[in-house]
This record gives structure tokens, sequence and C-alpha cells, in this order.
């Protein structure tokens, strides 16, 4: 049983990633014994694993980018310890439909394809929906005060208020509510959401910036042979047979070297930053 953190860390070079579809692709696809892949459950897990991890430690995150700008400009920054993906989340990395064809076994990869394009056609405004609340959960989070940075500095109750009410937050918080509760602040929002995501619908750009787990489900539905997970007692859920097509995915690039270059540079980029060869 493990007690302490520092012996969480095996082997030179830790990754948390967030869920374990991307821990399961990872360690397949990398093959690395000297990579350890730790799951943090979600971005913020990831993050404060990686913020906590004792010095001296090579620690890093692999997240997905969801709707912020991936940083692989900036992965080999030494300051770079969380690594967001060039993809919204890990399973638009698994959209390989040559891939998927051959677990199919019967359906070629050009039905596949435009199978995910017209799921993610009809997917569209369910995203530009999604694009807005991010961005208005953002904006409206910004600047939340932070908690006192000496744990005595604060002498009394009076001081306590003091310390909150001085925060600029509120002048903030409240110039963004005000702009967001107004219609005429959010059209235009919108509607650059949904011309941004009609581009990517028209080109190839939807691969990776829809939704990949709405897309990854869809097809392991609806795509004959995907879904083998076995229907014996007890009933396995949606989130297992998800997971047990990415394993099969993972294990069908690792085998025919076709992993996504995602992947490769990833790796390189990690054990660079460890020290590894």
């Amino acid at each position: 049983m493990k007690t302490t953190l520092r012996e969480l860390y095996r082997g030179p070079l830790t990754v948390w990633v967030e869920d374990r579809v991307t821990h399961a692709v990872l360690t397949d696809v990398w093959g690395d014994p000297q990579i350890n892949v730790l799951v943090g459950d979600g971005k913020a897990g990831v993050t404060h694993m990686v913020n906590a991890s004792p010095p001296g430690l090579h620690v890093y995150g692999v997240v997905d980018r969801d709707f912020d700008d991936d940083n692989a400009a900036r992965w080999t920054s030494p300051g770079c310890r969380v690594l967001r993906l060039p993809a919204h989340e890990i399973e638009n990395l698994l959209l390989d439909f040559d891939v998927l064809a051959s677990l199919s076994g019967s359906e070629p990869a050009a039905r596949i394809r435009k199978l995910a394009h017209d799921h993610a056609q009809k997917m569209r405004f369910w995203m530009i929906c999604c694009r807005v609340l991010w961005d208005m959960q953002r904006d409206l989070g910004k600047g939340f005060p932070e908690r006192p940075p000496n744990p005595t500095g604060l002498q009394s109750l009076d001081e306590v208020k003091r310390y909150i009410d001085k925060s600029a937050y509120w002048s903030e918080h409240g110039v963004a509510w005000q702009n967001w509760r107004q219609g005429s602040v959010r059209s235009p929002w919108i509607d650059a959401a949904c011309d941004e995501l009609q581009k990517h619908l028209d080109g190839d750009e939807w691969i990776r910036s829809f939704s990949g787990k709405e897309l990854f489900r869809f097809l392991r539905s609806n795509v004959s042979a995907l879904d083998r997970t076995p229907a014996r007692p007890p009933q396995p859920n949606s989130s297992e047979r998800d997971l047990n097509l990415a394993k099969a995915i993972a294990r069908k690039m690792r085998e025919a070297g076709s992993s996504q270059s995602v992947f490769v540079e990833l790796r390189q980029v990690l054990r660079k930053k460890a020290g590894l060869s």
C-alpha cells in the first residue's frame, strides 16, 4: 500500500492524465516502461497533482484542449508542465477511419467518416451552445479572490472582511455580469461560434474540434462490430464499452505503425523534458 505521494512516482518520468481512456491509449501506443501514466480524474485533478508533486521529480500532465487553445507550441518550454492536446478530447485522436474500418471488417472508411460527419452536423448547435457557455464561464469566474498568502496574516474578523471586500473581483465580475446578461452582447458570440464551427464542418477540422467523446460513442454504437464488449453480467456501461474500443484502436495503431503523429511527438517531448534519451 502506497502511503506517501512520492511512492506514486516509480520510474524516471510520470505523466498524469484525465481519464482511463487517455491512460489506456498512451500506455499502449507508447509502450514505454520508463513512463509511468497515472489518472488524475479530470483537468483540475491533473493540474493539482502536477503542481503538488515532490521537488526533484519529473512529473507532467497531459489534458484535453476542450475549447481552449492547445499549447503545443510551448510543450518544449521548461515552464510548460501541463501539455494540452491539439484536439478537443483524446477521443478525437482515435477517429482514424482506416483503423475503424479495419476493426469493423465490413464498413469502408469513407462510409464511417460520412457517418461521423453527418452526426457532427446534427451536433452543431449543441457545440455552439457549449462553446459560448464555456466562454461565459471563463469570463465570469476570472479573478475570483485568492486565498490569503500568509496563514497568520489576518488577525481579526474585521481584517477578514476587509481582505474579501477589497478584491477587485467584485467590480470586474460586475462588469462581466452586466455584459453577459444582455442578449445583444451574447448574440455576436453565438454568431461567431456558429461561423467558426461551420467552417470546421466545411473542411476537416471538425474531426479535432467537435466533441470526440460524442462522435466516438456514436460510431461505437452505429458501426458494425466496433462494440465487441461481451454482454454478460454485470452489464457493461457505456464508459466500459468506450474504453474497450479505445484499447482496440490503440492496439491496432501500434500494430500497424499508424499512431497519430501527436502521440509520437508527445512522447519525444516528455522524454526530453525528463532528460531521457
